[in-house]
C-alpha cells in the first residue's frame, strides 16, 4: 500500500481541488483508492443533509466521490469545531499519533493507495492538535504532492525547497497554482528549471482560470440562504461576477429594471469570453416575484434566487463566504485536470508520486 500526502504551503492554494484531481487520476489507473484526513474542521456554515453528523467538508466530498464506506470518524479522527475547541481525546503527542495510526490502518485496509490530505498549511499542521504535517509525512513514509499558491518568486522557491529538504526529499510533485497569465512564461522559463536543478522534477504551473474561480447559481443560493424558483434545471449555470446594476438586463429582461431589490448574476461563457450572459437573478428581501416576472425569467431560462436577506447582506455574504467544494463542482476539477494535462502531459506527476 502506497501513501500520498497532499500538502499546502498556505493561503488557499487549491488543496481540495488537487486532492480530488489526484484521486480521479489514481482511480483511472485501476487502483483501489482510499482517503484520510488526520485532522479537519467541522462543517458549520454549510451543514450536511439533515440527520447526518457534522463533519469536515473535504471528508464529505471524498466519501461521495470515491464511494468510501468507512465512517467519518475513521476518515478524520481529529476534528476541531469552528470555535477552535479540539474535539479530541488524549491531549497531544504520542496518544494522538496512536489514535491517527489506528484510524489509518482501518481506512487503508484493502487499498492500493491512500491519499492523505494535510492541514491548511504544512508548516503548522493541525494547529491545536499539537502535531505537524511533516511529522505525519514521515510517520506514514508518504510521498508528497505540494500545492503552492504562486505570488512571488522567493516565496515559492523558499517554500518548495525548504520543505523538500525538511521532508528528506519526499516532495515528488508540486503544483504552482493561481499563476497570473502574464507570469506563466516567467514561471515556466525561470522558476521551474531552477527548481528542477535542485531536485524537484515534476512541477506543474496552473494559470489563473475563470472556470476554476467561478461559482454556480446553486452554490450562491446556499451562500445567501435563498431558494431557487423558476428554471431550477439551470442551477449549474456558471457565475463569474455579480452586480446591483441593470446594464445586463436587455430585451424582455428589461422588466426587472423595475425591481429595486435585485442582484444580477453575470454568467461565464467559456466559448466566448466577451459575452456576459445573465446566469441568474437574486431577489432580496424575501418578497416573491409576480407572475409576469416569473414568466419572463422562465421564458429566458434564467433561474431566480429568492432570499430573505436584504441586498447589502446578500452582497456581503457573496464577497466574504466561499462555500466548500461539493460533487456539483465536478466541472471545476475537470477543468483543473485539463490544465494539468496541457502543462504536464500524460500522468508523469502521478507516476512520480507512485514511484513508478
Amino acid at each position: 500500500m502506497r501513501a500520498i500526502f497532499v500538502g499546502s504551503t498556505g493561503n488557499q492554494p487549491g488543496q481540495t481541488l488537487a486532492t480530488w484531481a489526484l484521486a480521479i487520476k489514481l482511480k483511472e489507473k485501476g487502483l483501489r483508492v482510499g482517503f484520510f484526513k488526520p485532522y479537519g474542521l467541522l462543517a458549520g456554515t454549510f451543514p450536511p443533509p439533515s440527520g447526518d453528523p457534522l463533519c469536515d467538508s473535504d471528508v464529505l466530498l471524498m466519501r461521495e466521490t470515491l464511494g468510501l464506506e468507512e465512517s467519518n470518524e475513521a476518515l478524520c479522527p481529529i476534528t476541531v469545531s469552528e470555535n477552535i475547541v479540539p474535539d479530541i481525546s488524549g491531549g497531544s503527542g504520542e496518544p494522538l499519533i496512536a489514535k491517527i495510526q489506528e484510524s489509518f490502518q482501518r481506512v487503508s485496509a484493502g487499498k492500493d493507495v491512500v491519499v492523505i490530505m494535510g492541514a491548511k498549511e504544512i508548516f503548522f499542521g493541525g494547529g491545536l492538535s499539537g502535531l505537524s504535517d511533516s511529522a505525519l509525512v514521515k510517520e506514514f513514509d508518504a510521498s508528497v504532492l505540494l500545492v503552492d499558491r504562486y505570488e512571488k518568486d522567493h516565496m515559492t522557491l523558499y517554500s518548495l525547497l525548504s520543505l523538500n529538504s525538511f521532508l528528506d526529499g519526499r516532495v515528488k510533485s508540486a503544483i504552482l497554482n493561481h499563476v497570473p497569465p502574464e507570469k506563466i512564461g516567467h514561471v515556466k522559463g525561470k522558476i521551474i528549471p531552477f527548481l528542477q536543478e535542485k531536485g524537484l522534477k515534476s512541477i506543474i504551473p496552473i494559470s489563473e482560470d475563470p472556470i476554476l474561480s467561478a461559482q454556480t447559481v446553486y452554490s450562491i443560493a446556499g451562500v445567501v440562504g435563498g431558494q431557487i424558483i423558476g428554471s431550477p434545471e439551470k442551477e449549474n449555470n456558471l457565475v463569474e461576477t455579480s452586480t446591483i446594476g441593470s446594464k445586463h438586463l436587455e430585451g424582455s429582461l428589461s422588466i426587472f429594471k423595475q425591481v429595486y431589490n435585485k442582484i444580477i448574476l453575470v454568467g461565464l461563457n467559456p466559448g466566448d469570453a466577451s459575452e456576459k450572459p445573465v446566469a441568474g437573478i437574486i431577489l432580496t428581501g424575501g418578497k416573491p416575484p409576480g407572475e409576469i416576472l416569473l414568466r419572463v425569467a422562465r421564458d429566458r431560462s434564467i433561474p431566480i434566487i429568492l432570499t430573505p436577506a436584504d441586498t447589502f447582506q446578500a452582497m456581503e455574504k457573496m464577497e466574504k463566504v466561499r462555500p466548500p467544494m461539493g460533487k456539483k463542482d465536478e466541472f471545476r476539477v475537470r477543468q483543473f485536470l485539463r490544465l494539468i494535462d496541457r502543462e504536464a502531459g500524460e500522468d508523469r506527476w502521478v507516476e512520480a508520486l507512485l514511484g513508478t
